[in-house]
Parts: structure tokens; sequence; C-alpha cells
């Protein structure tokens, strides 16, 4: 399969290892994010040792890493069947033959997490052998995990062994929408959205869906039938990264059936405000759950505990806790299409308004980036009250300027009435400076169109405008 975005990635990364000195980068991010591919893209044209750790024993994994090097041309070869510890083997690093274009080598730890399981020792010597020989070595060395709260909390953080000696930290995350929609070239714009609604901007998920195949069969075909990897990938991911995953569930489903504050949220699974509280922050540290405040909003606002709303930030997460959850009864019997008929193909396009916001203010921020925006923004996200709500608002770094948007996902053109309704939510938002942007699925009526072509502070952009390359 052709290797597709994390150009960004691949260029900081690329920074790296052209630089002058010996580089010791961390790259994480979760499961299924795509970072062995991207750094199996990266390696291309290196002199590489690629180093996949397994779930294993201490003796396993030495043994695997020895067999590694051996092969490399480590000197070791010649008087050892394996290295006795990780300090000799890491040691011998330096001692590999000179990749033939005389370059820099490039070594790489996949799942290095579970190398420290089986011996934690190693960050100790990995950090001692660092400090004394391994940054003065022409090479990059490469660690790489999922296990994010890991990686932050025992190989970055202060008490670990390893503070201070990154040279570079790379945390990948989900693909922006234009680029995961380049899985499916030949869908229209509306598909497209619609795939990228259901599937987010996760690698593994996307590469799951057939791109010859409609949106409705991909569904039927790859998410709602028990043997597609789909189907389960959710529980697995909750078995693999948390503990008490029952009580996780009802979390999720709470916010995917409405429960956006901590009140409600604990309300609806009779949990205790507090321990919510707790749940949520690890499913945030999972990228699963992101908590919003309105984009005008004040640090001392943001720094409550009690203060913001939750939504589930990854989109198939989303859509299974919506569409698979509730209803494994039927599909544990086979009855995929009735689940699809009667649950969800009357409900796609409501279901996908929530993530087509979520991707406009992606087009806001690429437009700010590229200097299209009347100011550089500062802030893009959602904007609320008790009773208003702007789906997407860019504010500049005075807070004085606004670009504030409206979203529809639906088959029928946006109308005059729908700015006008945007600009009386504007005018509660205590900002004088406003300029406005509608997207829409279907367009819009001329009278709209006739508006956007005298005011200059009126921007209508439509679905196809949103997969236009910058």
């Amino acid at each position: 399969m052709v290797f597709i975005g994390r150009e960004n990635d691949l260029r900081q990364l690329e920074d790296c290892y052209r630089a002058n000195k010996a580089q010791l980068v961390f790259v994480y991010g979760r499961r299924r994010v795509g970072k062995t591919e991207t750094l199996t893209q990266f390696s291309r044209g290196k002199s590489t040792l690629f180093f996949a750790a397994q779930s294993a024993t201490a003796e396993e994994q030495l043994a695997s890493f020895s067999r590694l090097m051996f092969e490399a041309g480590a000197p070791a070869k010649d008087y050892l069947r394996q290295y006795p510890n990780w300090e000799s083997a890491l040691t011998e690093l330096t001692r590999l033959p000179e990749p033939p274009d005389g370059g820099r080598r490039l070594i790489v730890f996949d799942e290095f997490p579970y190398l420290v399981k089986s011996d934690p020792s190693l960050p100790s010597v990995l950090q001692n052998l660092w400090d004394h020989t391994l940054r003065h070595a022409n090479l990059m060395i490469v660690i790489c995990g999922s296990a994010m709260s890991f990686i932050e909390k025992d190989l970055l953080s202060e008490k670990s062994p390893l503070y201070g000696r990154a040279t570079g930290i790379l945390k990948m995350t989900p693909m922006p929408y234009w680029d995961a929609v380049k899985f499916f070239p030949d869908y229209s714009a509306e598909d497209k959205a619609l795939a990228y609604a259901i599937l987010g901007g996760i690698p593994r998920y996307l590469e799951e869906f057939d791109p010859d195949e409609s949106i409705g069969d991909n569904i039927k075909r790859h998410i709602l039938r028990r043997i597609a990897p789909l189907y389960s990938e959710v529980e697995f991911l909750m078995h693999e990264e948390l503990r008490e995953t029952a009580k996780y569930n009802s979390v999720v489903r709470a916010i995917a059936l409405g429960g956006t504050s901590l009140n409600e949220i604990s309300t609806h699974t009779m949990i205790p405000n507090a321990t919510v509280a707790s749940y949520l922050t690890n499913l945030m540290e999972l990228g699963i759950v992101k908590r919003e405040f309105p984009v005008t909003a004040k640090i001392k606002e943001r720094a409550k505990g009690t203060r913001g709303l939750y939504r589930i930030d990854d989109n198939f997460f989303r859509f299974w806790y919506s569409f698979v959850f509730p209803y494994r009864s039927e599909l544990e019997r086979g009855d995929e299409d009735g689940v699809y008929n009667r649950h969800i193909a009357s409900v796609l396009h409501d279901f996908a308004g929530s993530p087509f916001e979520a991707m406009c203010r992606e087009w806001m921020w690429r437009e700010s980036m590229a200097g299209r925006l009347p100011f550089h923004a500062a802030e893009i996200g959602r904007w609320w009250d008790r009773t208003r709500e702007i789906d997407v608002m860019a504010v500049d770094g005075s807070g004085k300027q606004a670009v504030m948007g409206e979203c529809k996902f639906r088959s029928t053109p946006m109308n005059a009435s729908m700015l006008n309704l945007l600009r009386d939510r504007a005018s509660h938002t205590g900002i004088e400076h406003r300029s406005y942007v509608l997207f829409s699925l279907s367009g819009f009526e001329r009278s709209l169109e006739e508006l956007g072509e005298h005011d200059p502070d009126l921007r209508l952009v439509g679905i196809d405008q949103l997969f236009s390359e910058i």
C-alpha cells in the first residue's frame, strides 16, 4: 500500500537525522496511529537497525536483539552466541560497521515499553551509555512506544533516568482530515466526509475500508460483522490500556448519548463525580475523550477541574459506541444488514454533523497558517453560553477580532436565515470586529451567494473546498 501523509512528522525526523550531533529521539502516540509505518518510511534509504520488541522475557528480548546486531555485523558475533546483558549489547552500537555511504546509522527500538517491562533497569543503562559514549557516536536512536502514559511519566518525566537526554520528542496524533481522505481517492466529497466522520484520522482504521465499496457496504462488512477487526477493536484497546473497562464503557457511552458535563456523566453512570473525573483524565490521555471550553474562555476558567464540556474526540470510538455497542445482541446473531438499515442509514448524516464541524475547524487552522484569514488565529474552537452556540470561531491574540462560522451537513442548501442567526449569536460574544464563514455540504441558495459576492466579511465554503489542496 502507498504511504499516505505524515509529511510534517517525516520532515522533523529528517531534520534530526541531519543534525551534526548524535540524536536520541522519542516517538510515541496511541495505538494504530501509524508510528511503525512512519518510522519504516523514514528509514528508507538509511542504514537502519530496526528492533521491534514484543511482550516477552528479558532473555528472549536480548536473544532477538543479539541476532539482529550480529546480522548487522557487530564484532561480538565472532565470540558470543548472545549478549549477556543490555549494557554490553547497547555498547556494541558504536562498534557496528560504518554504513557504506559513510552516513549516520539509524537505530529504532519499536515498542520500547515492552523492553522496560521485562527489564526495568534498561532506562538507567541507556542513560549511562548515552552520557558516556553514545552521544559522541554518529547515531540516531529512536525510542518508540504506544503506552503514552508510560512514555510521558516513566521515560520523559523528571523522575526518569532519561530525563533531559532527549534531543527530540515527537508525539504522533491522528491524521488531519485532508490526509485521511486520501485513502478514498475516488469517493465523492460527501462520502469522503462521511468516511472521516466514521473512522477519523487513524491510519489502521482507514485501511480497513475498501475504497471500491460504498460507505454503507463498508460499514456492514468492515465494522458490523463479527469477523471484522474493527468490530472488536474498541474492546481490545480498552482492555489493553485500562482496567475496570465496564465502568469506562459506561462513561464513554454516557458522552455518546449526549452527556457532556461532569455532573451529567456522573448522573448517567451513577458513579461519583471524583471517580468519573479520574476516568475522564485517563480517557483524555489516550486521546479518546477531549475537554472543551468556549474559545474565549480565560486561563483561570480552563484551570477549574469541574468546568468544560466533554466529548468523544475519536471519531471511530464515537461511531462504535453509538451504533455497535448498543446493538451487540443483534450483531452477534449476524444481523448487520438489519442494524444498518434500522439504526444507522437514516441518521448517518446527523451523526456526521459533529465531525463535519471539527473538519471545518481544522480547515480554519489551515487557512490561518496560509495567511488567508483576516488575522493570524491564536485560538480556534467552539463558542457557547447558556443558550447559544457557534460551531467554529477563530480569535486573534488580542481577543478583539474573530471569524465565526456555521456548519451544515445537510441535503438542502444553506439560506440567508442561517447567516442572520449566526450574526445574532455573534453579537453576544462581546467581540466587535467580526467576519463570517458558512460551511455547507449542499451549497447555498442564490440569495446567499449574492450576499457573499458583495460582502467582504462573508465567505461561503462548499464541501469541495474543504478537500482542495493548499
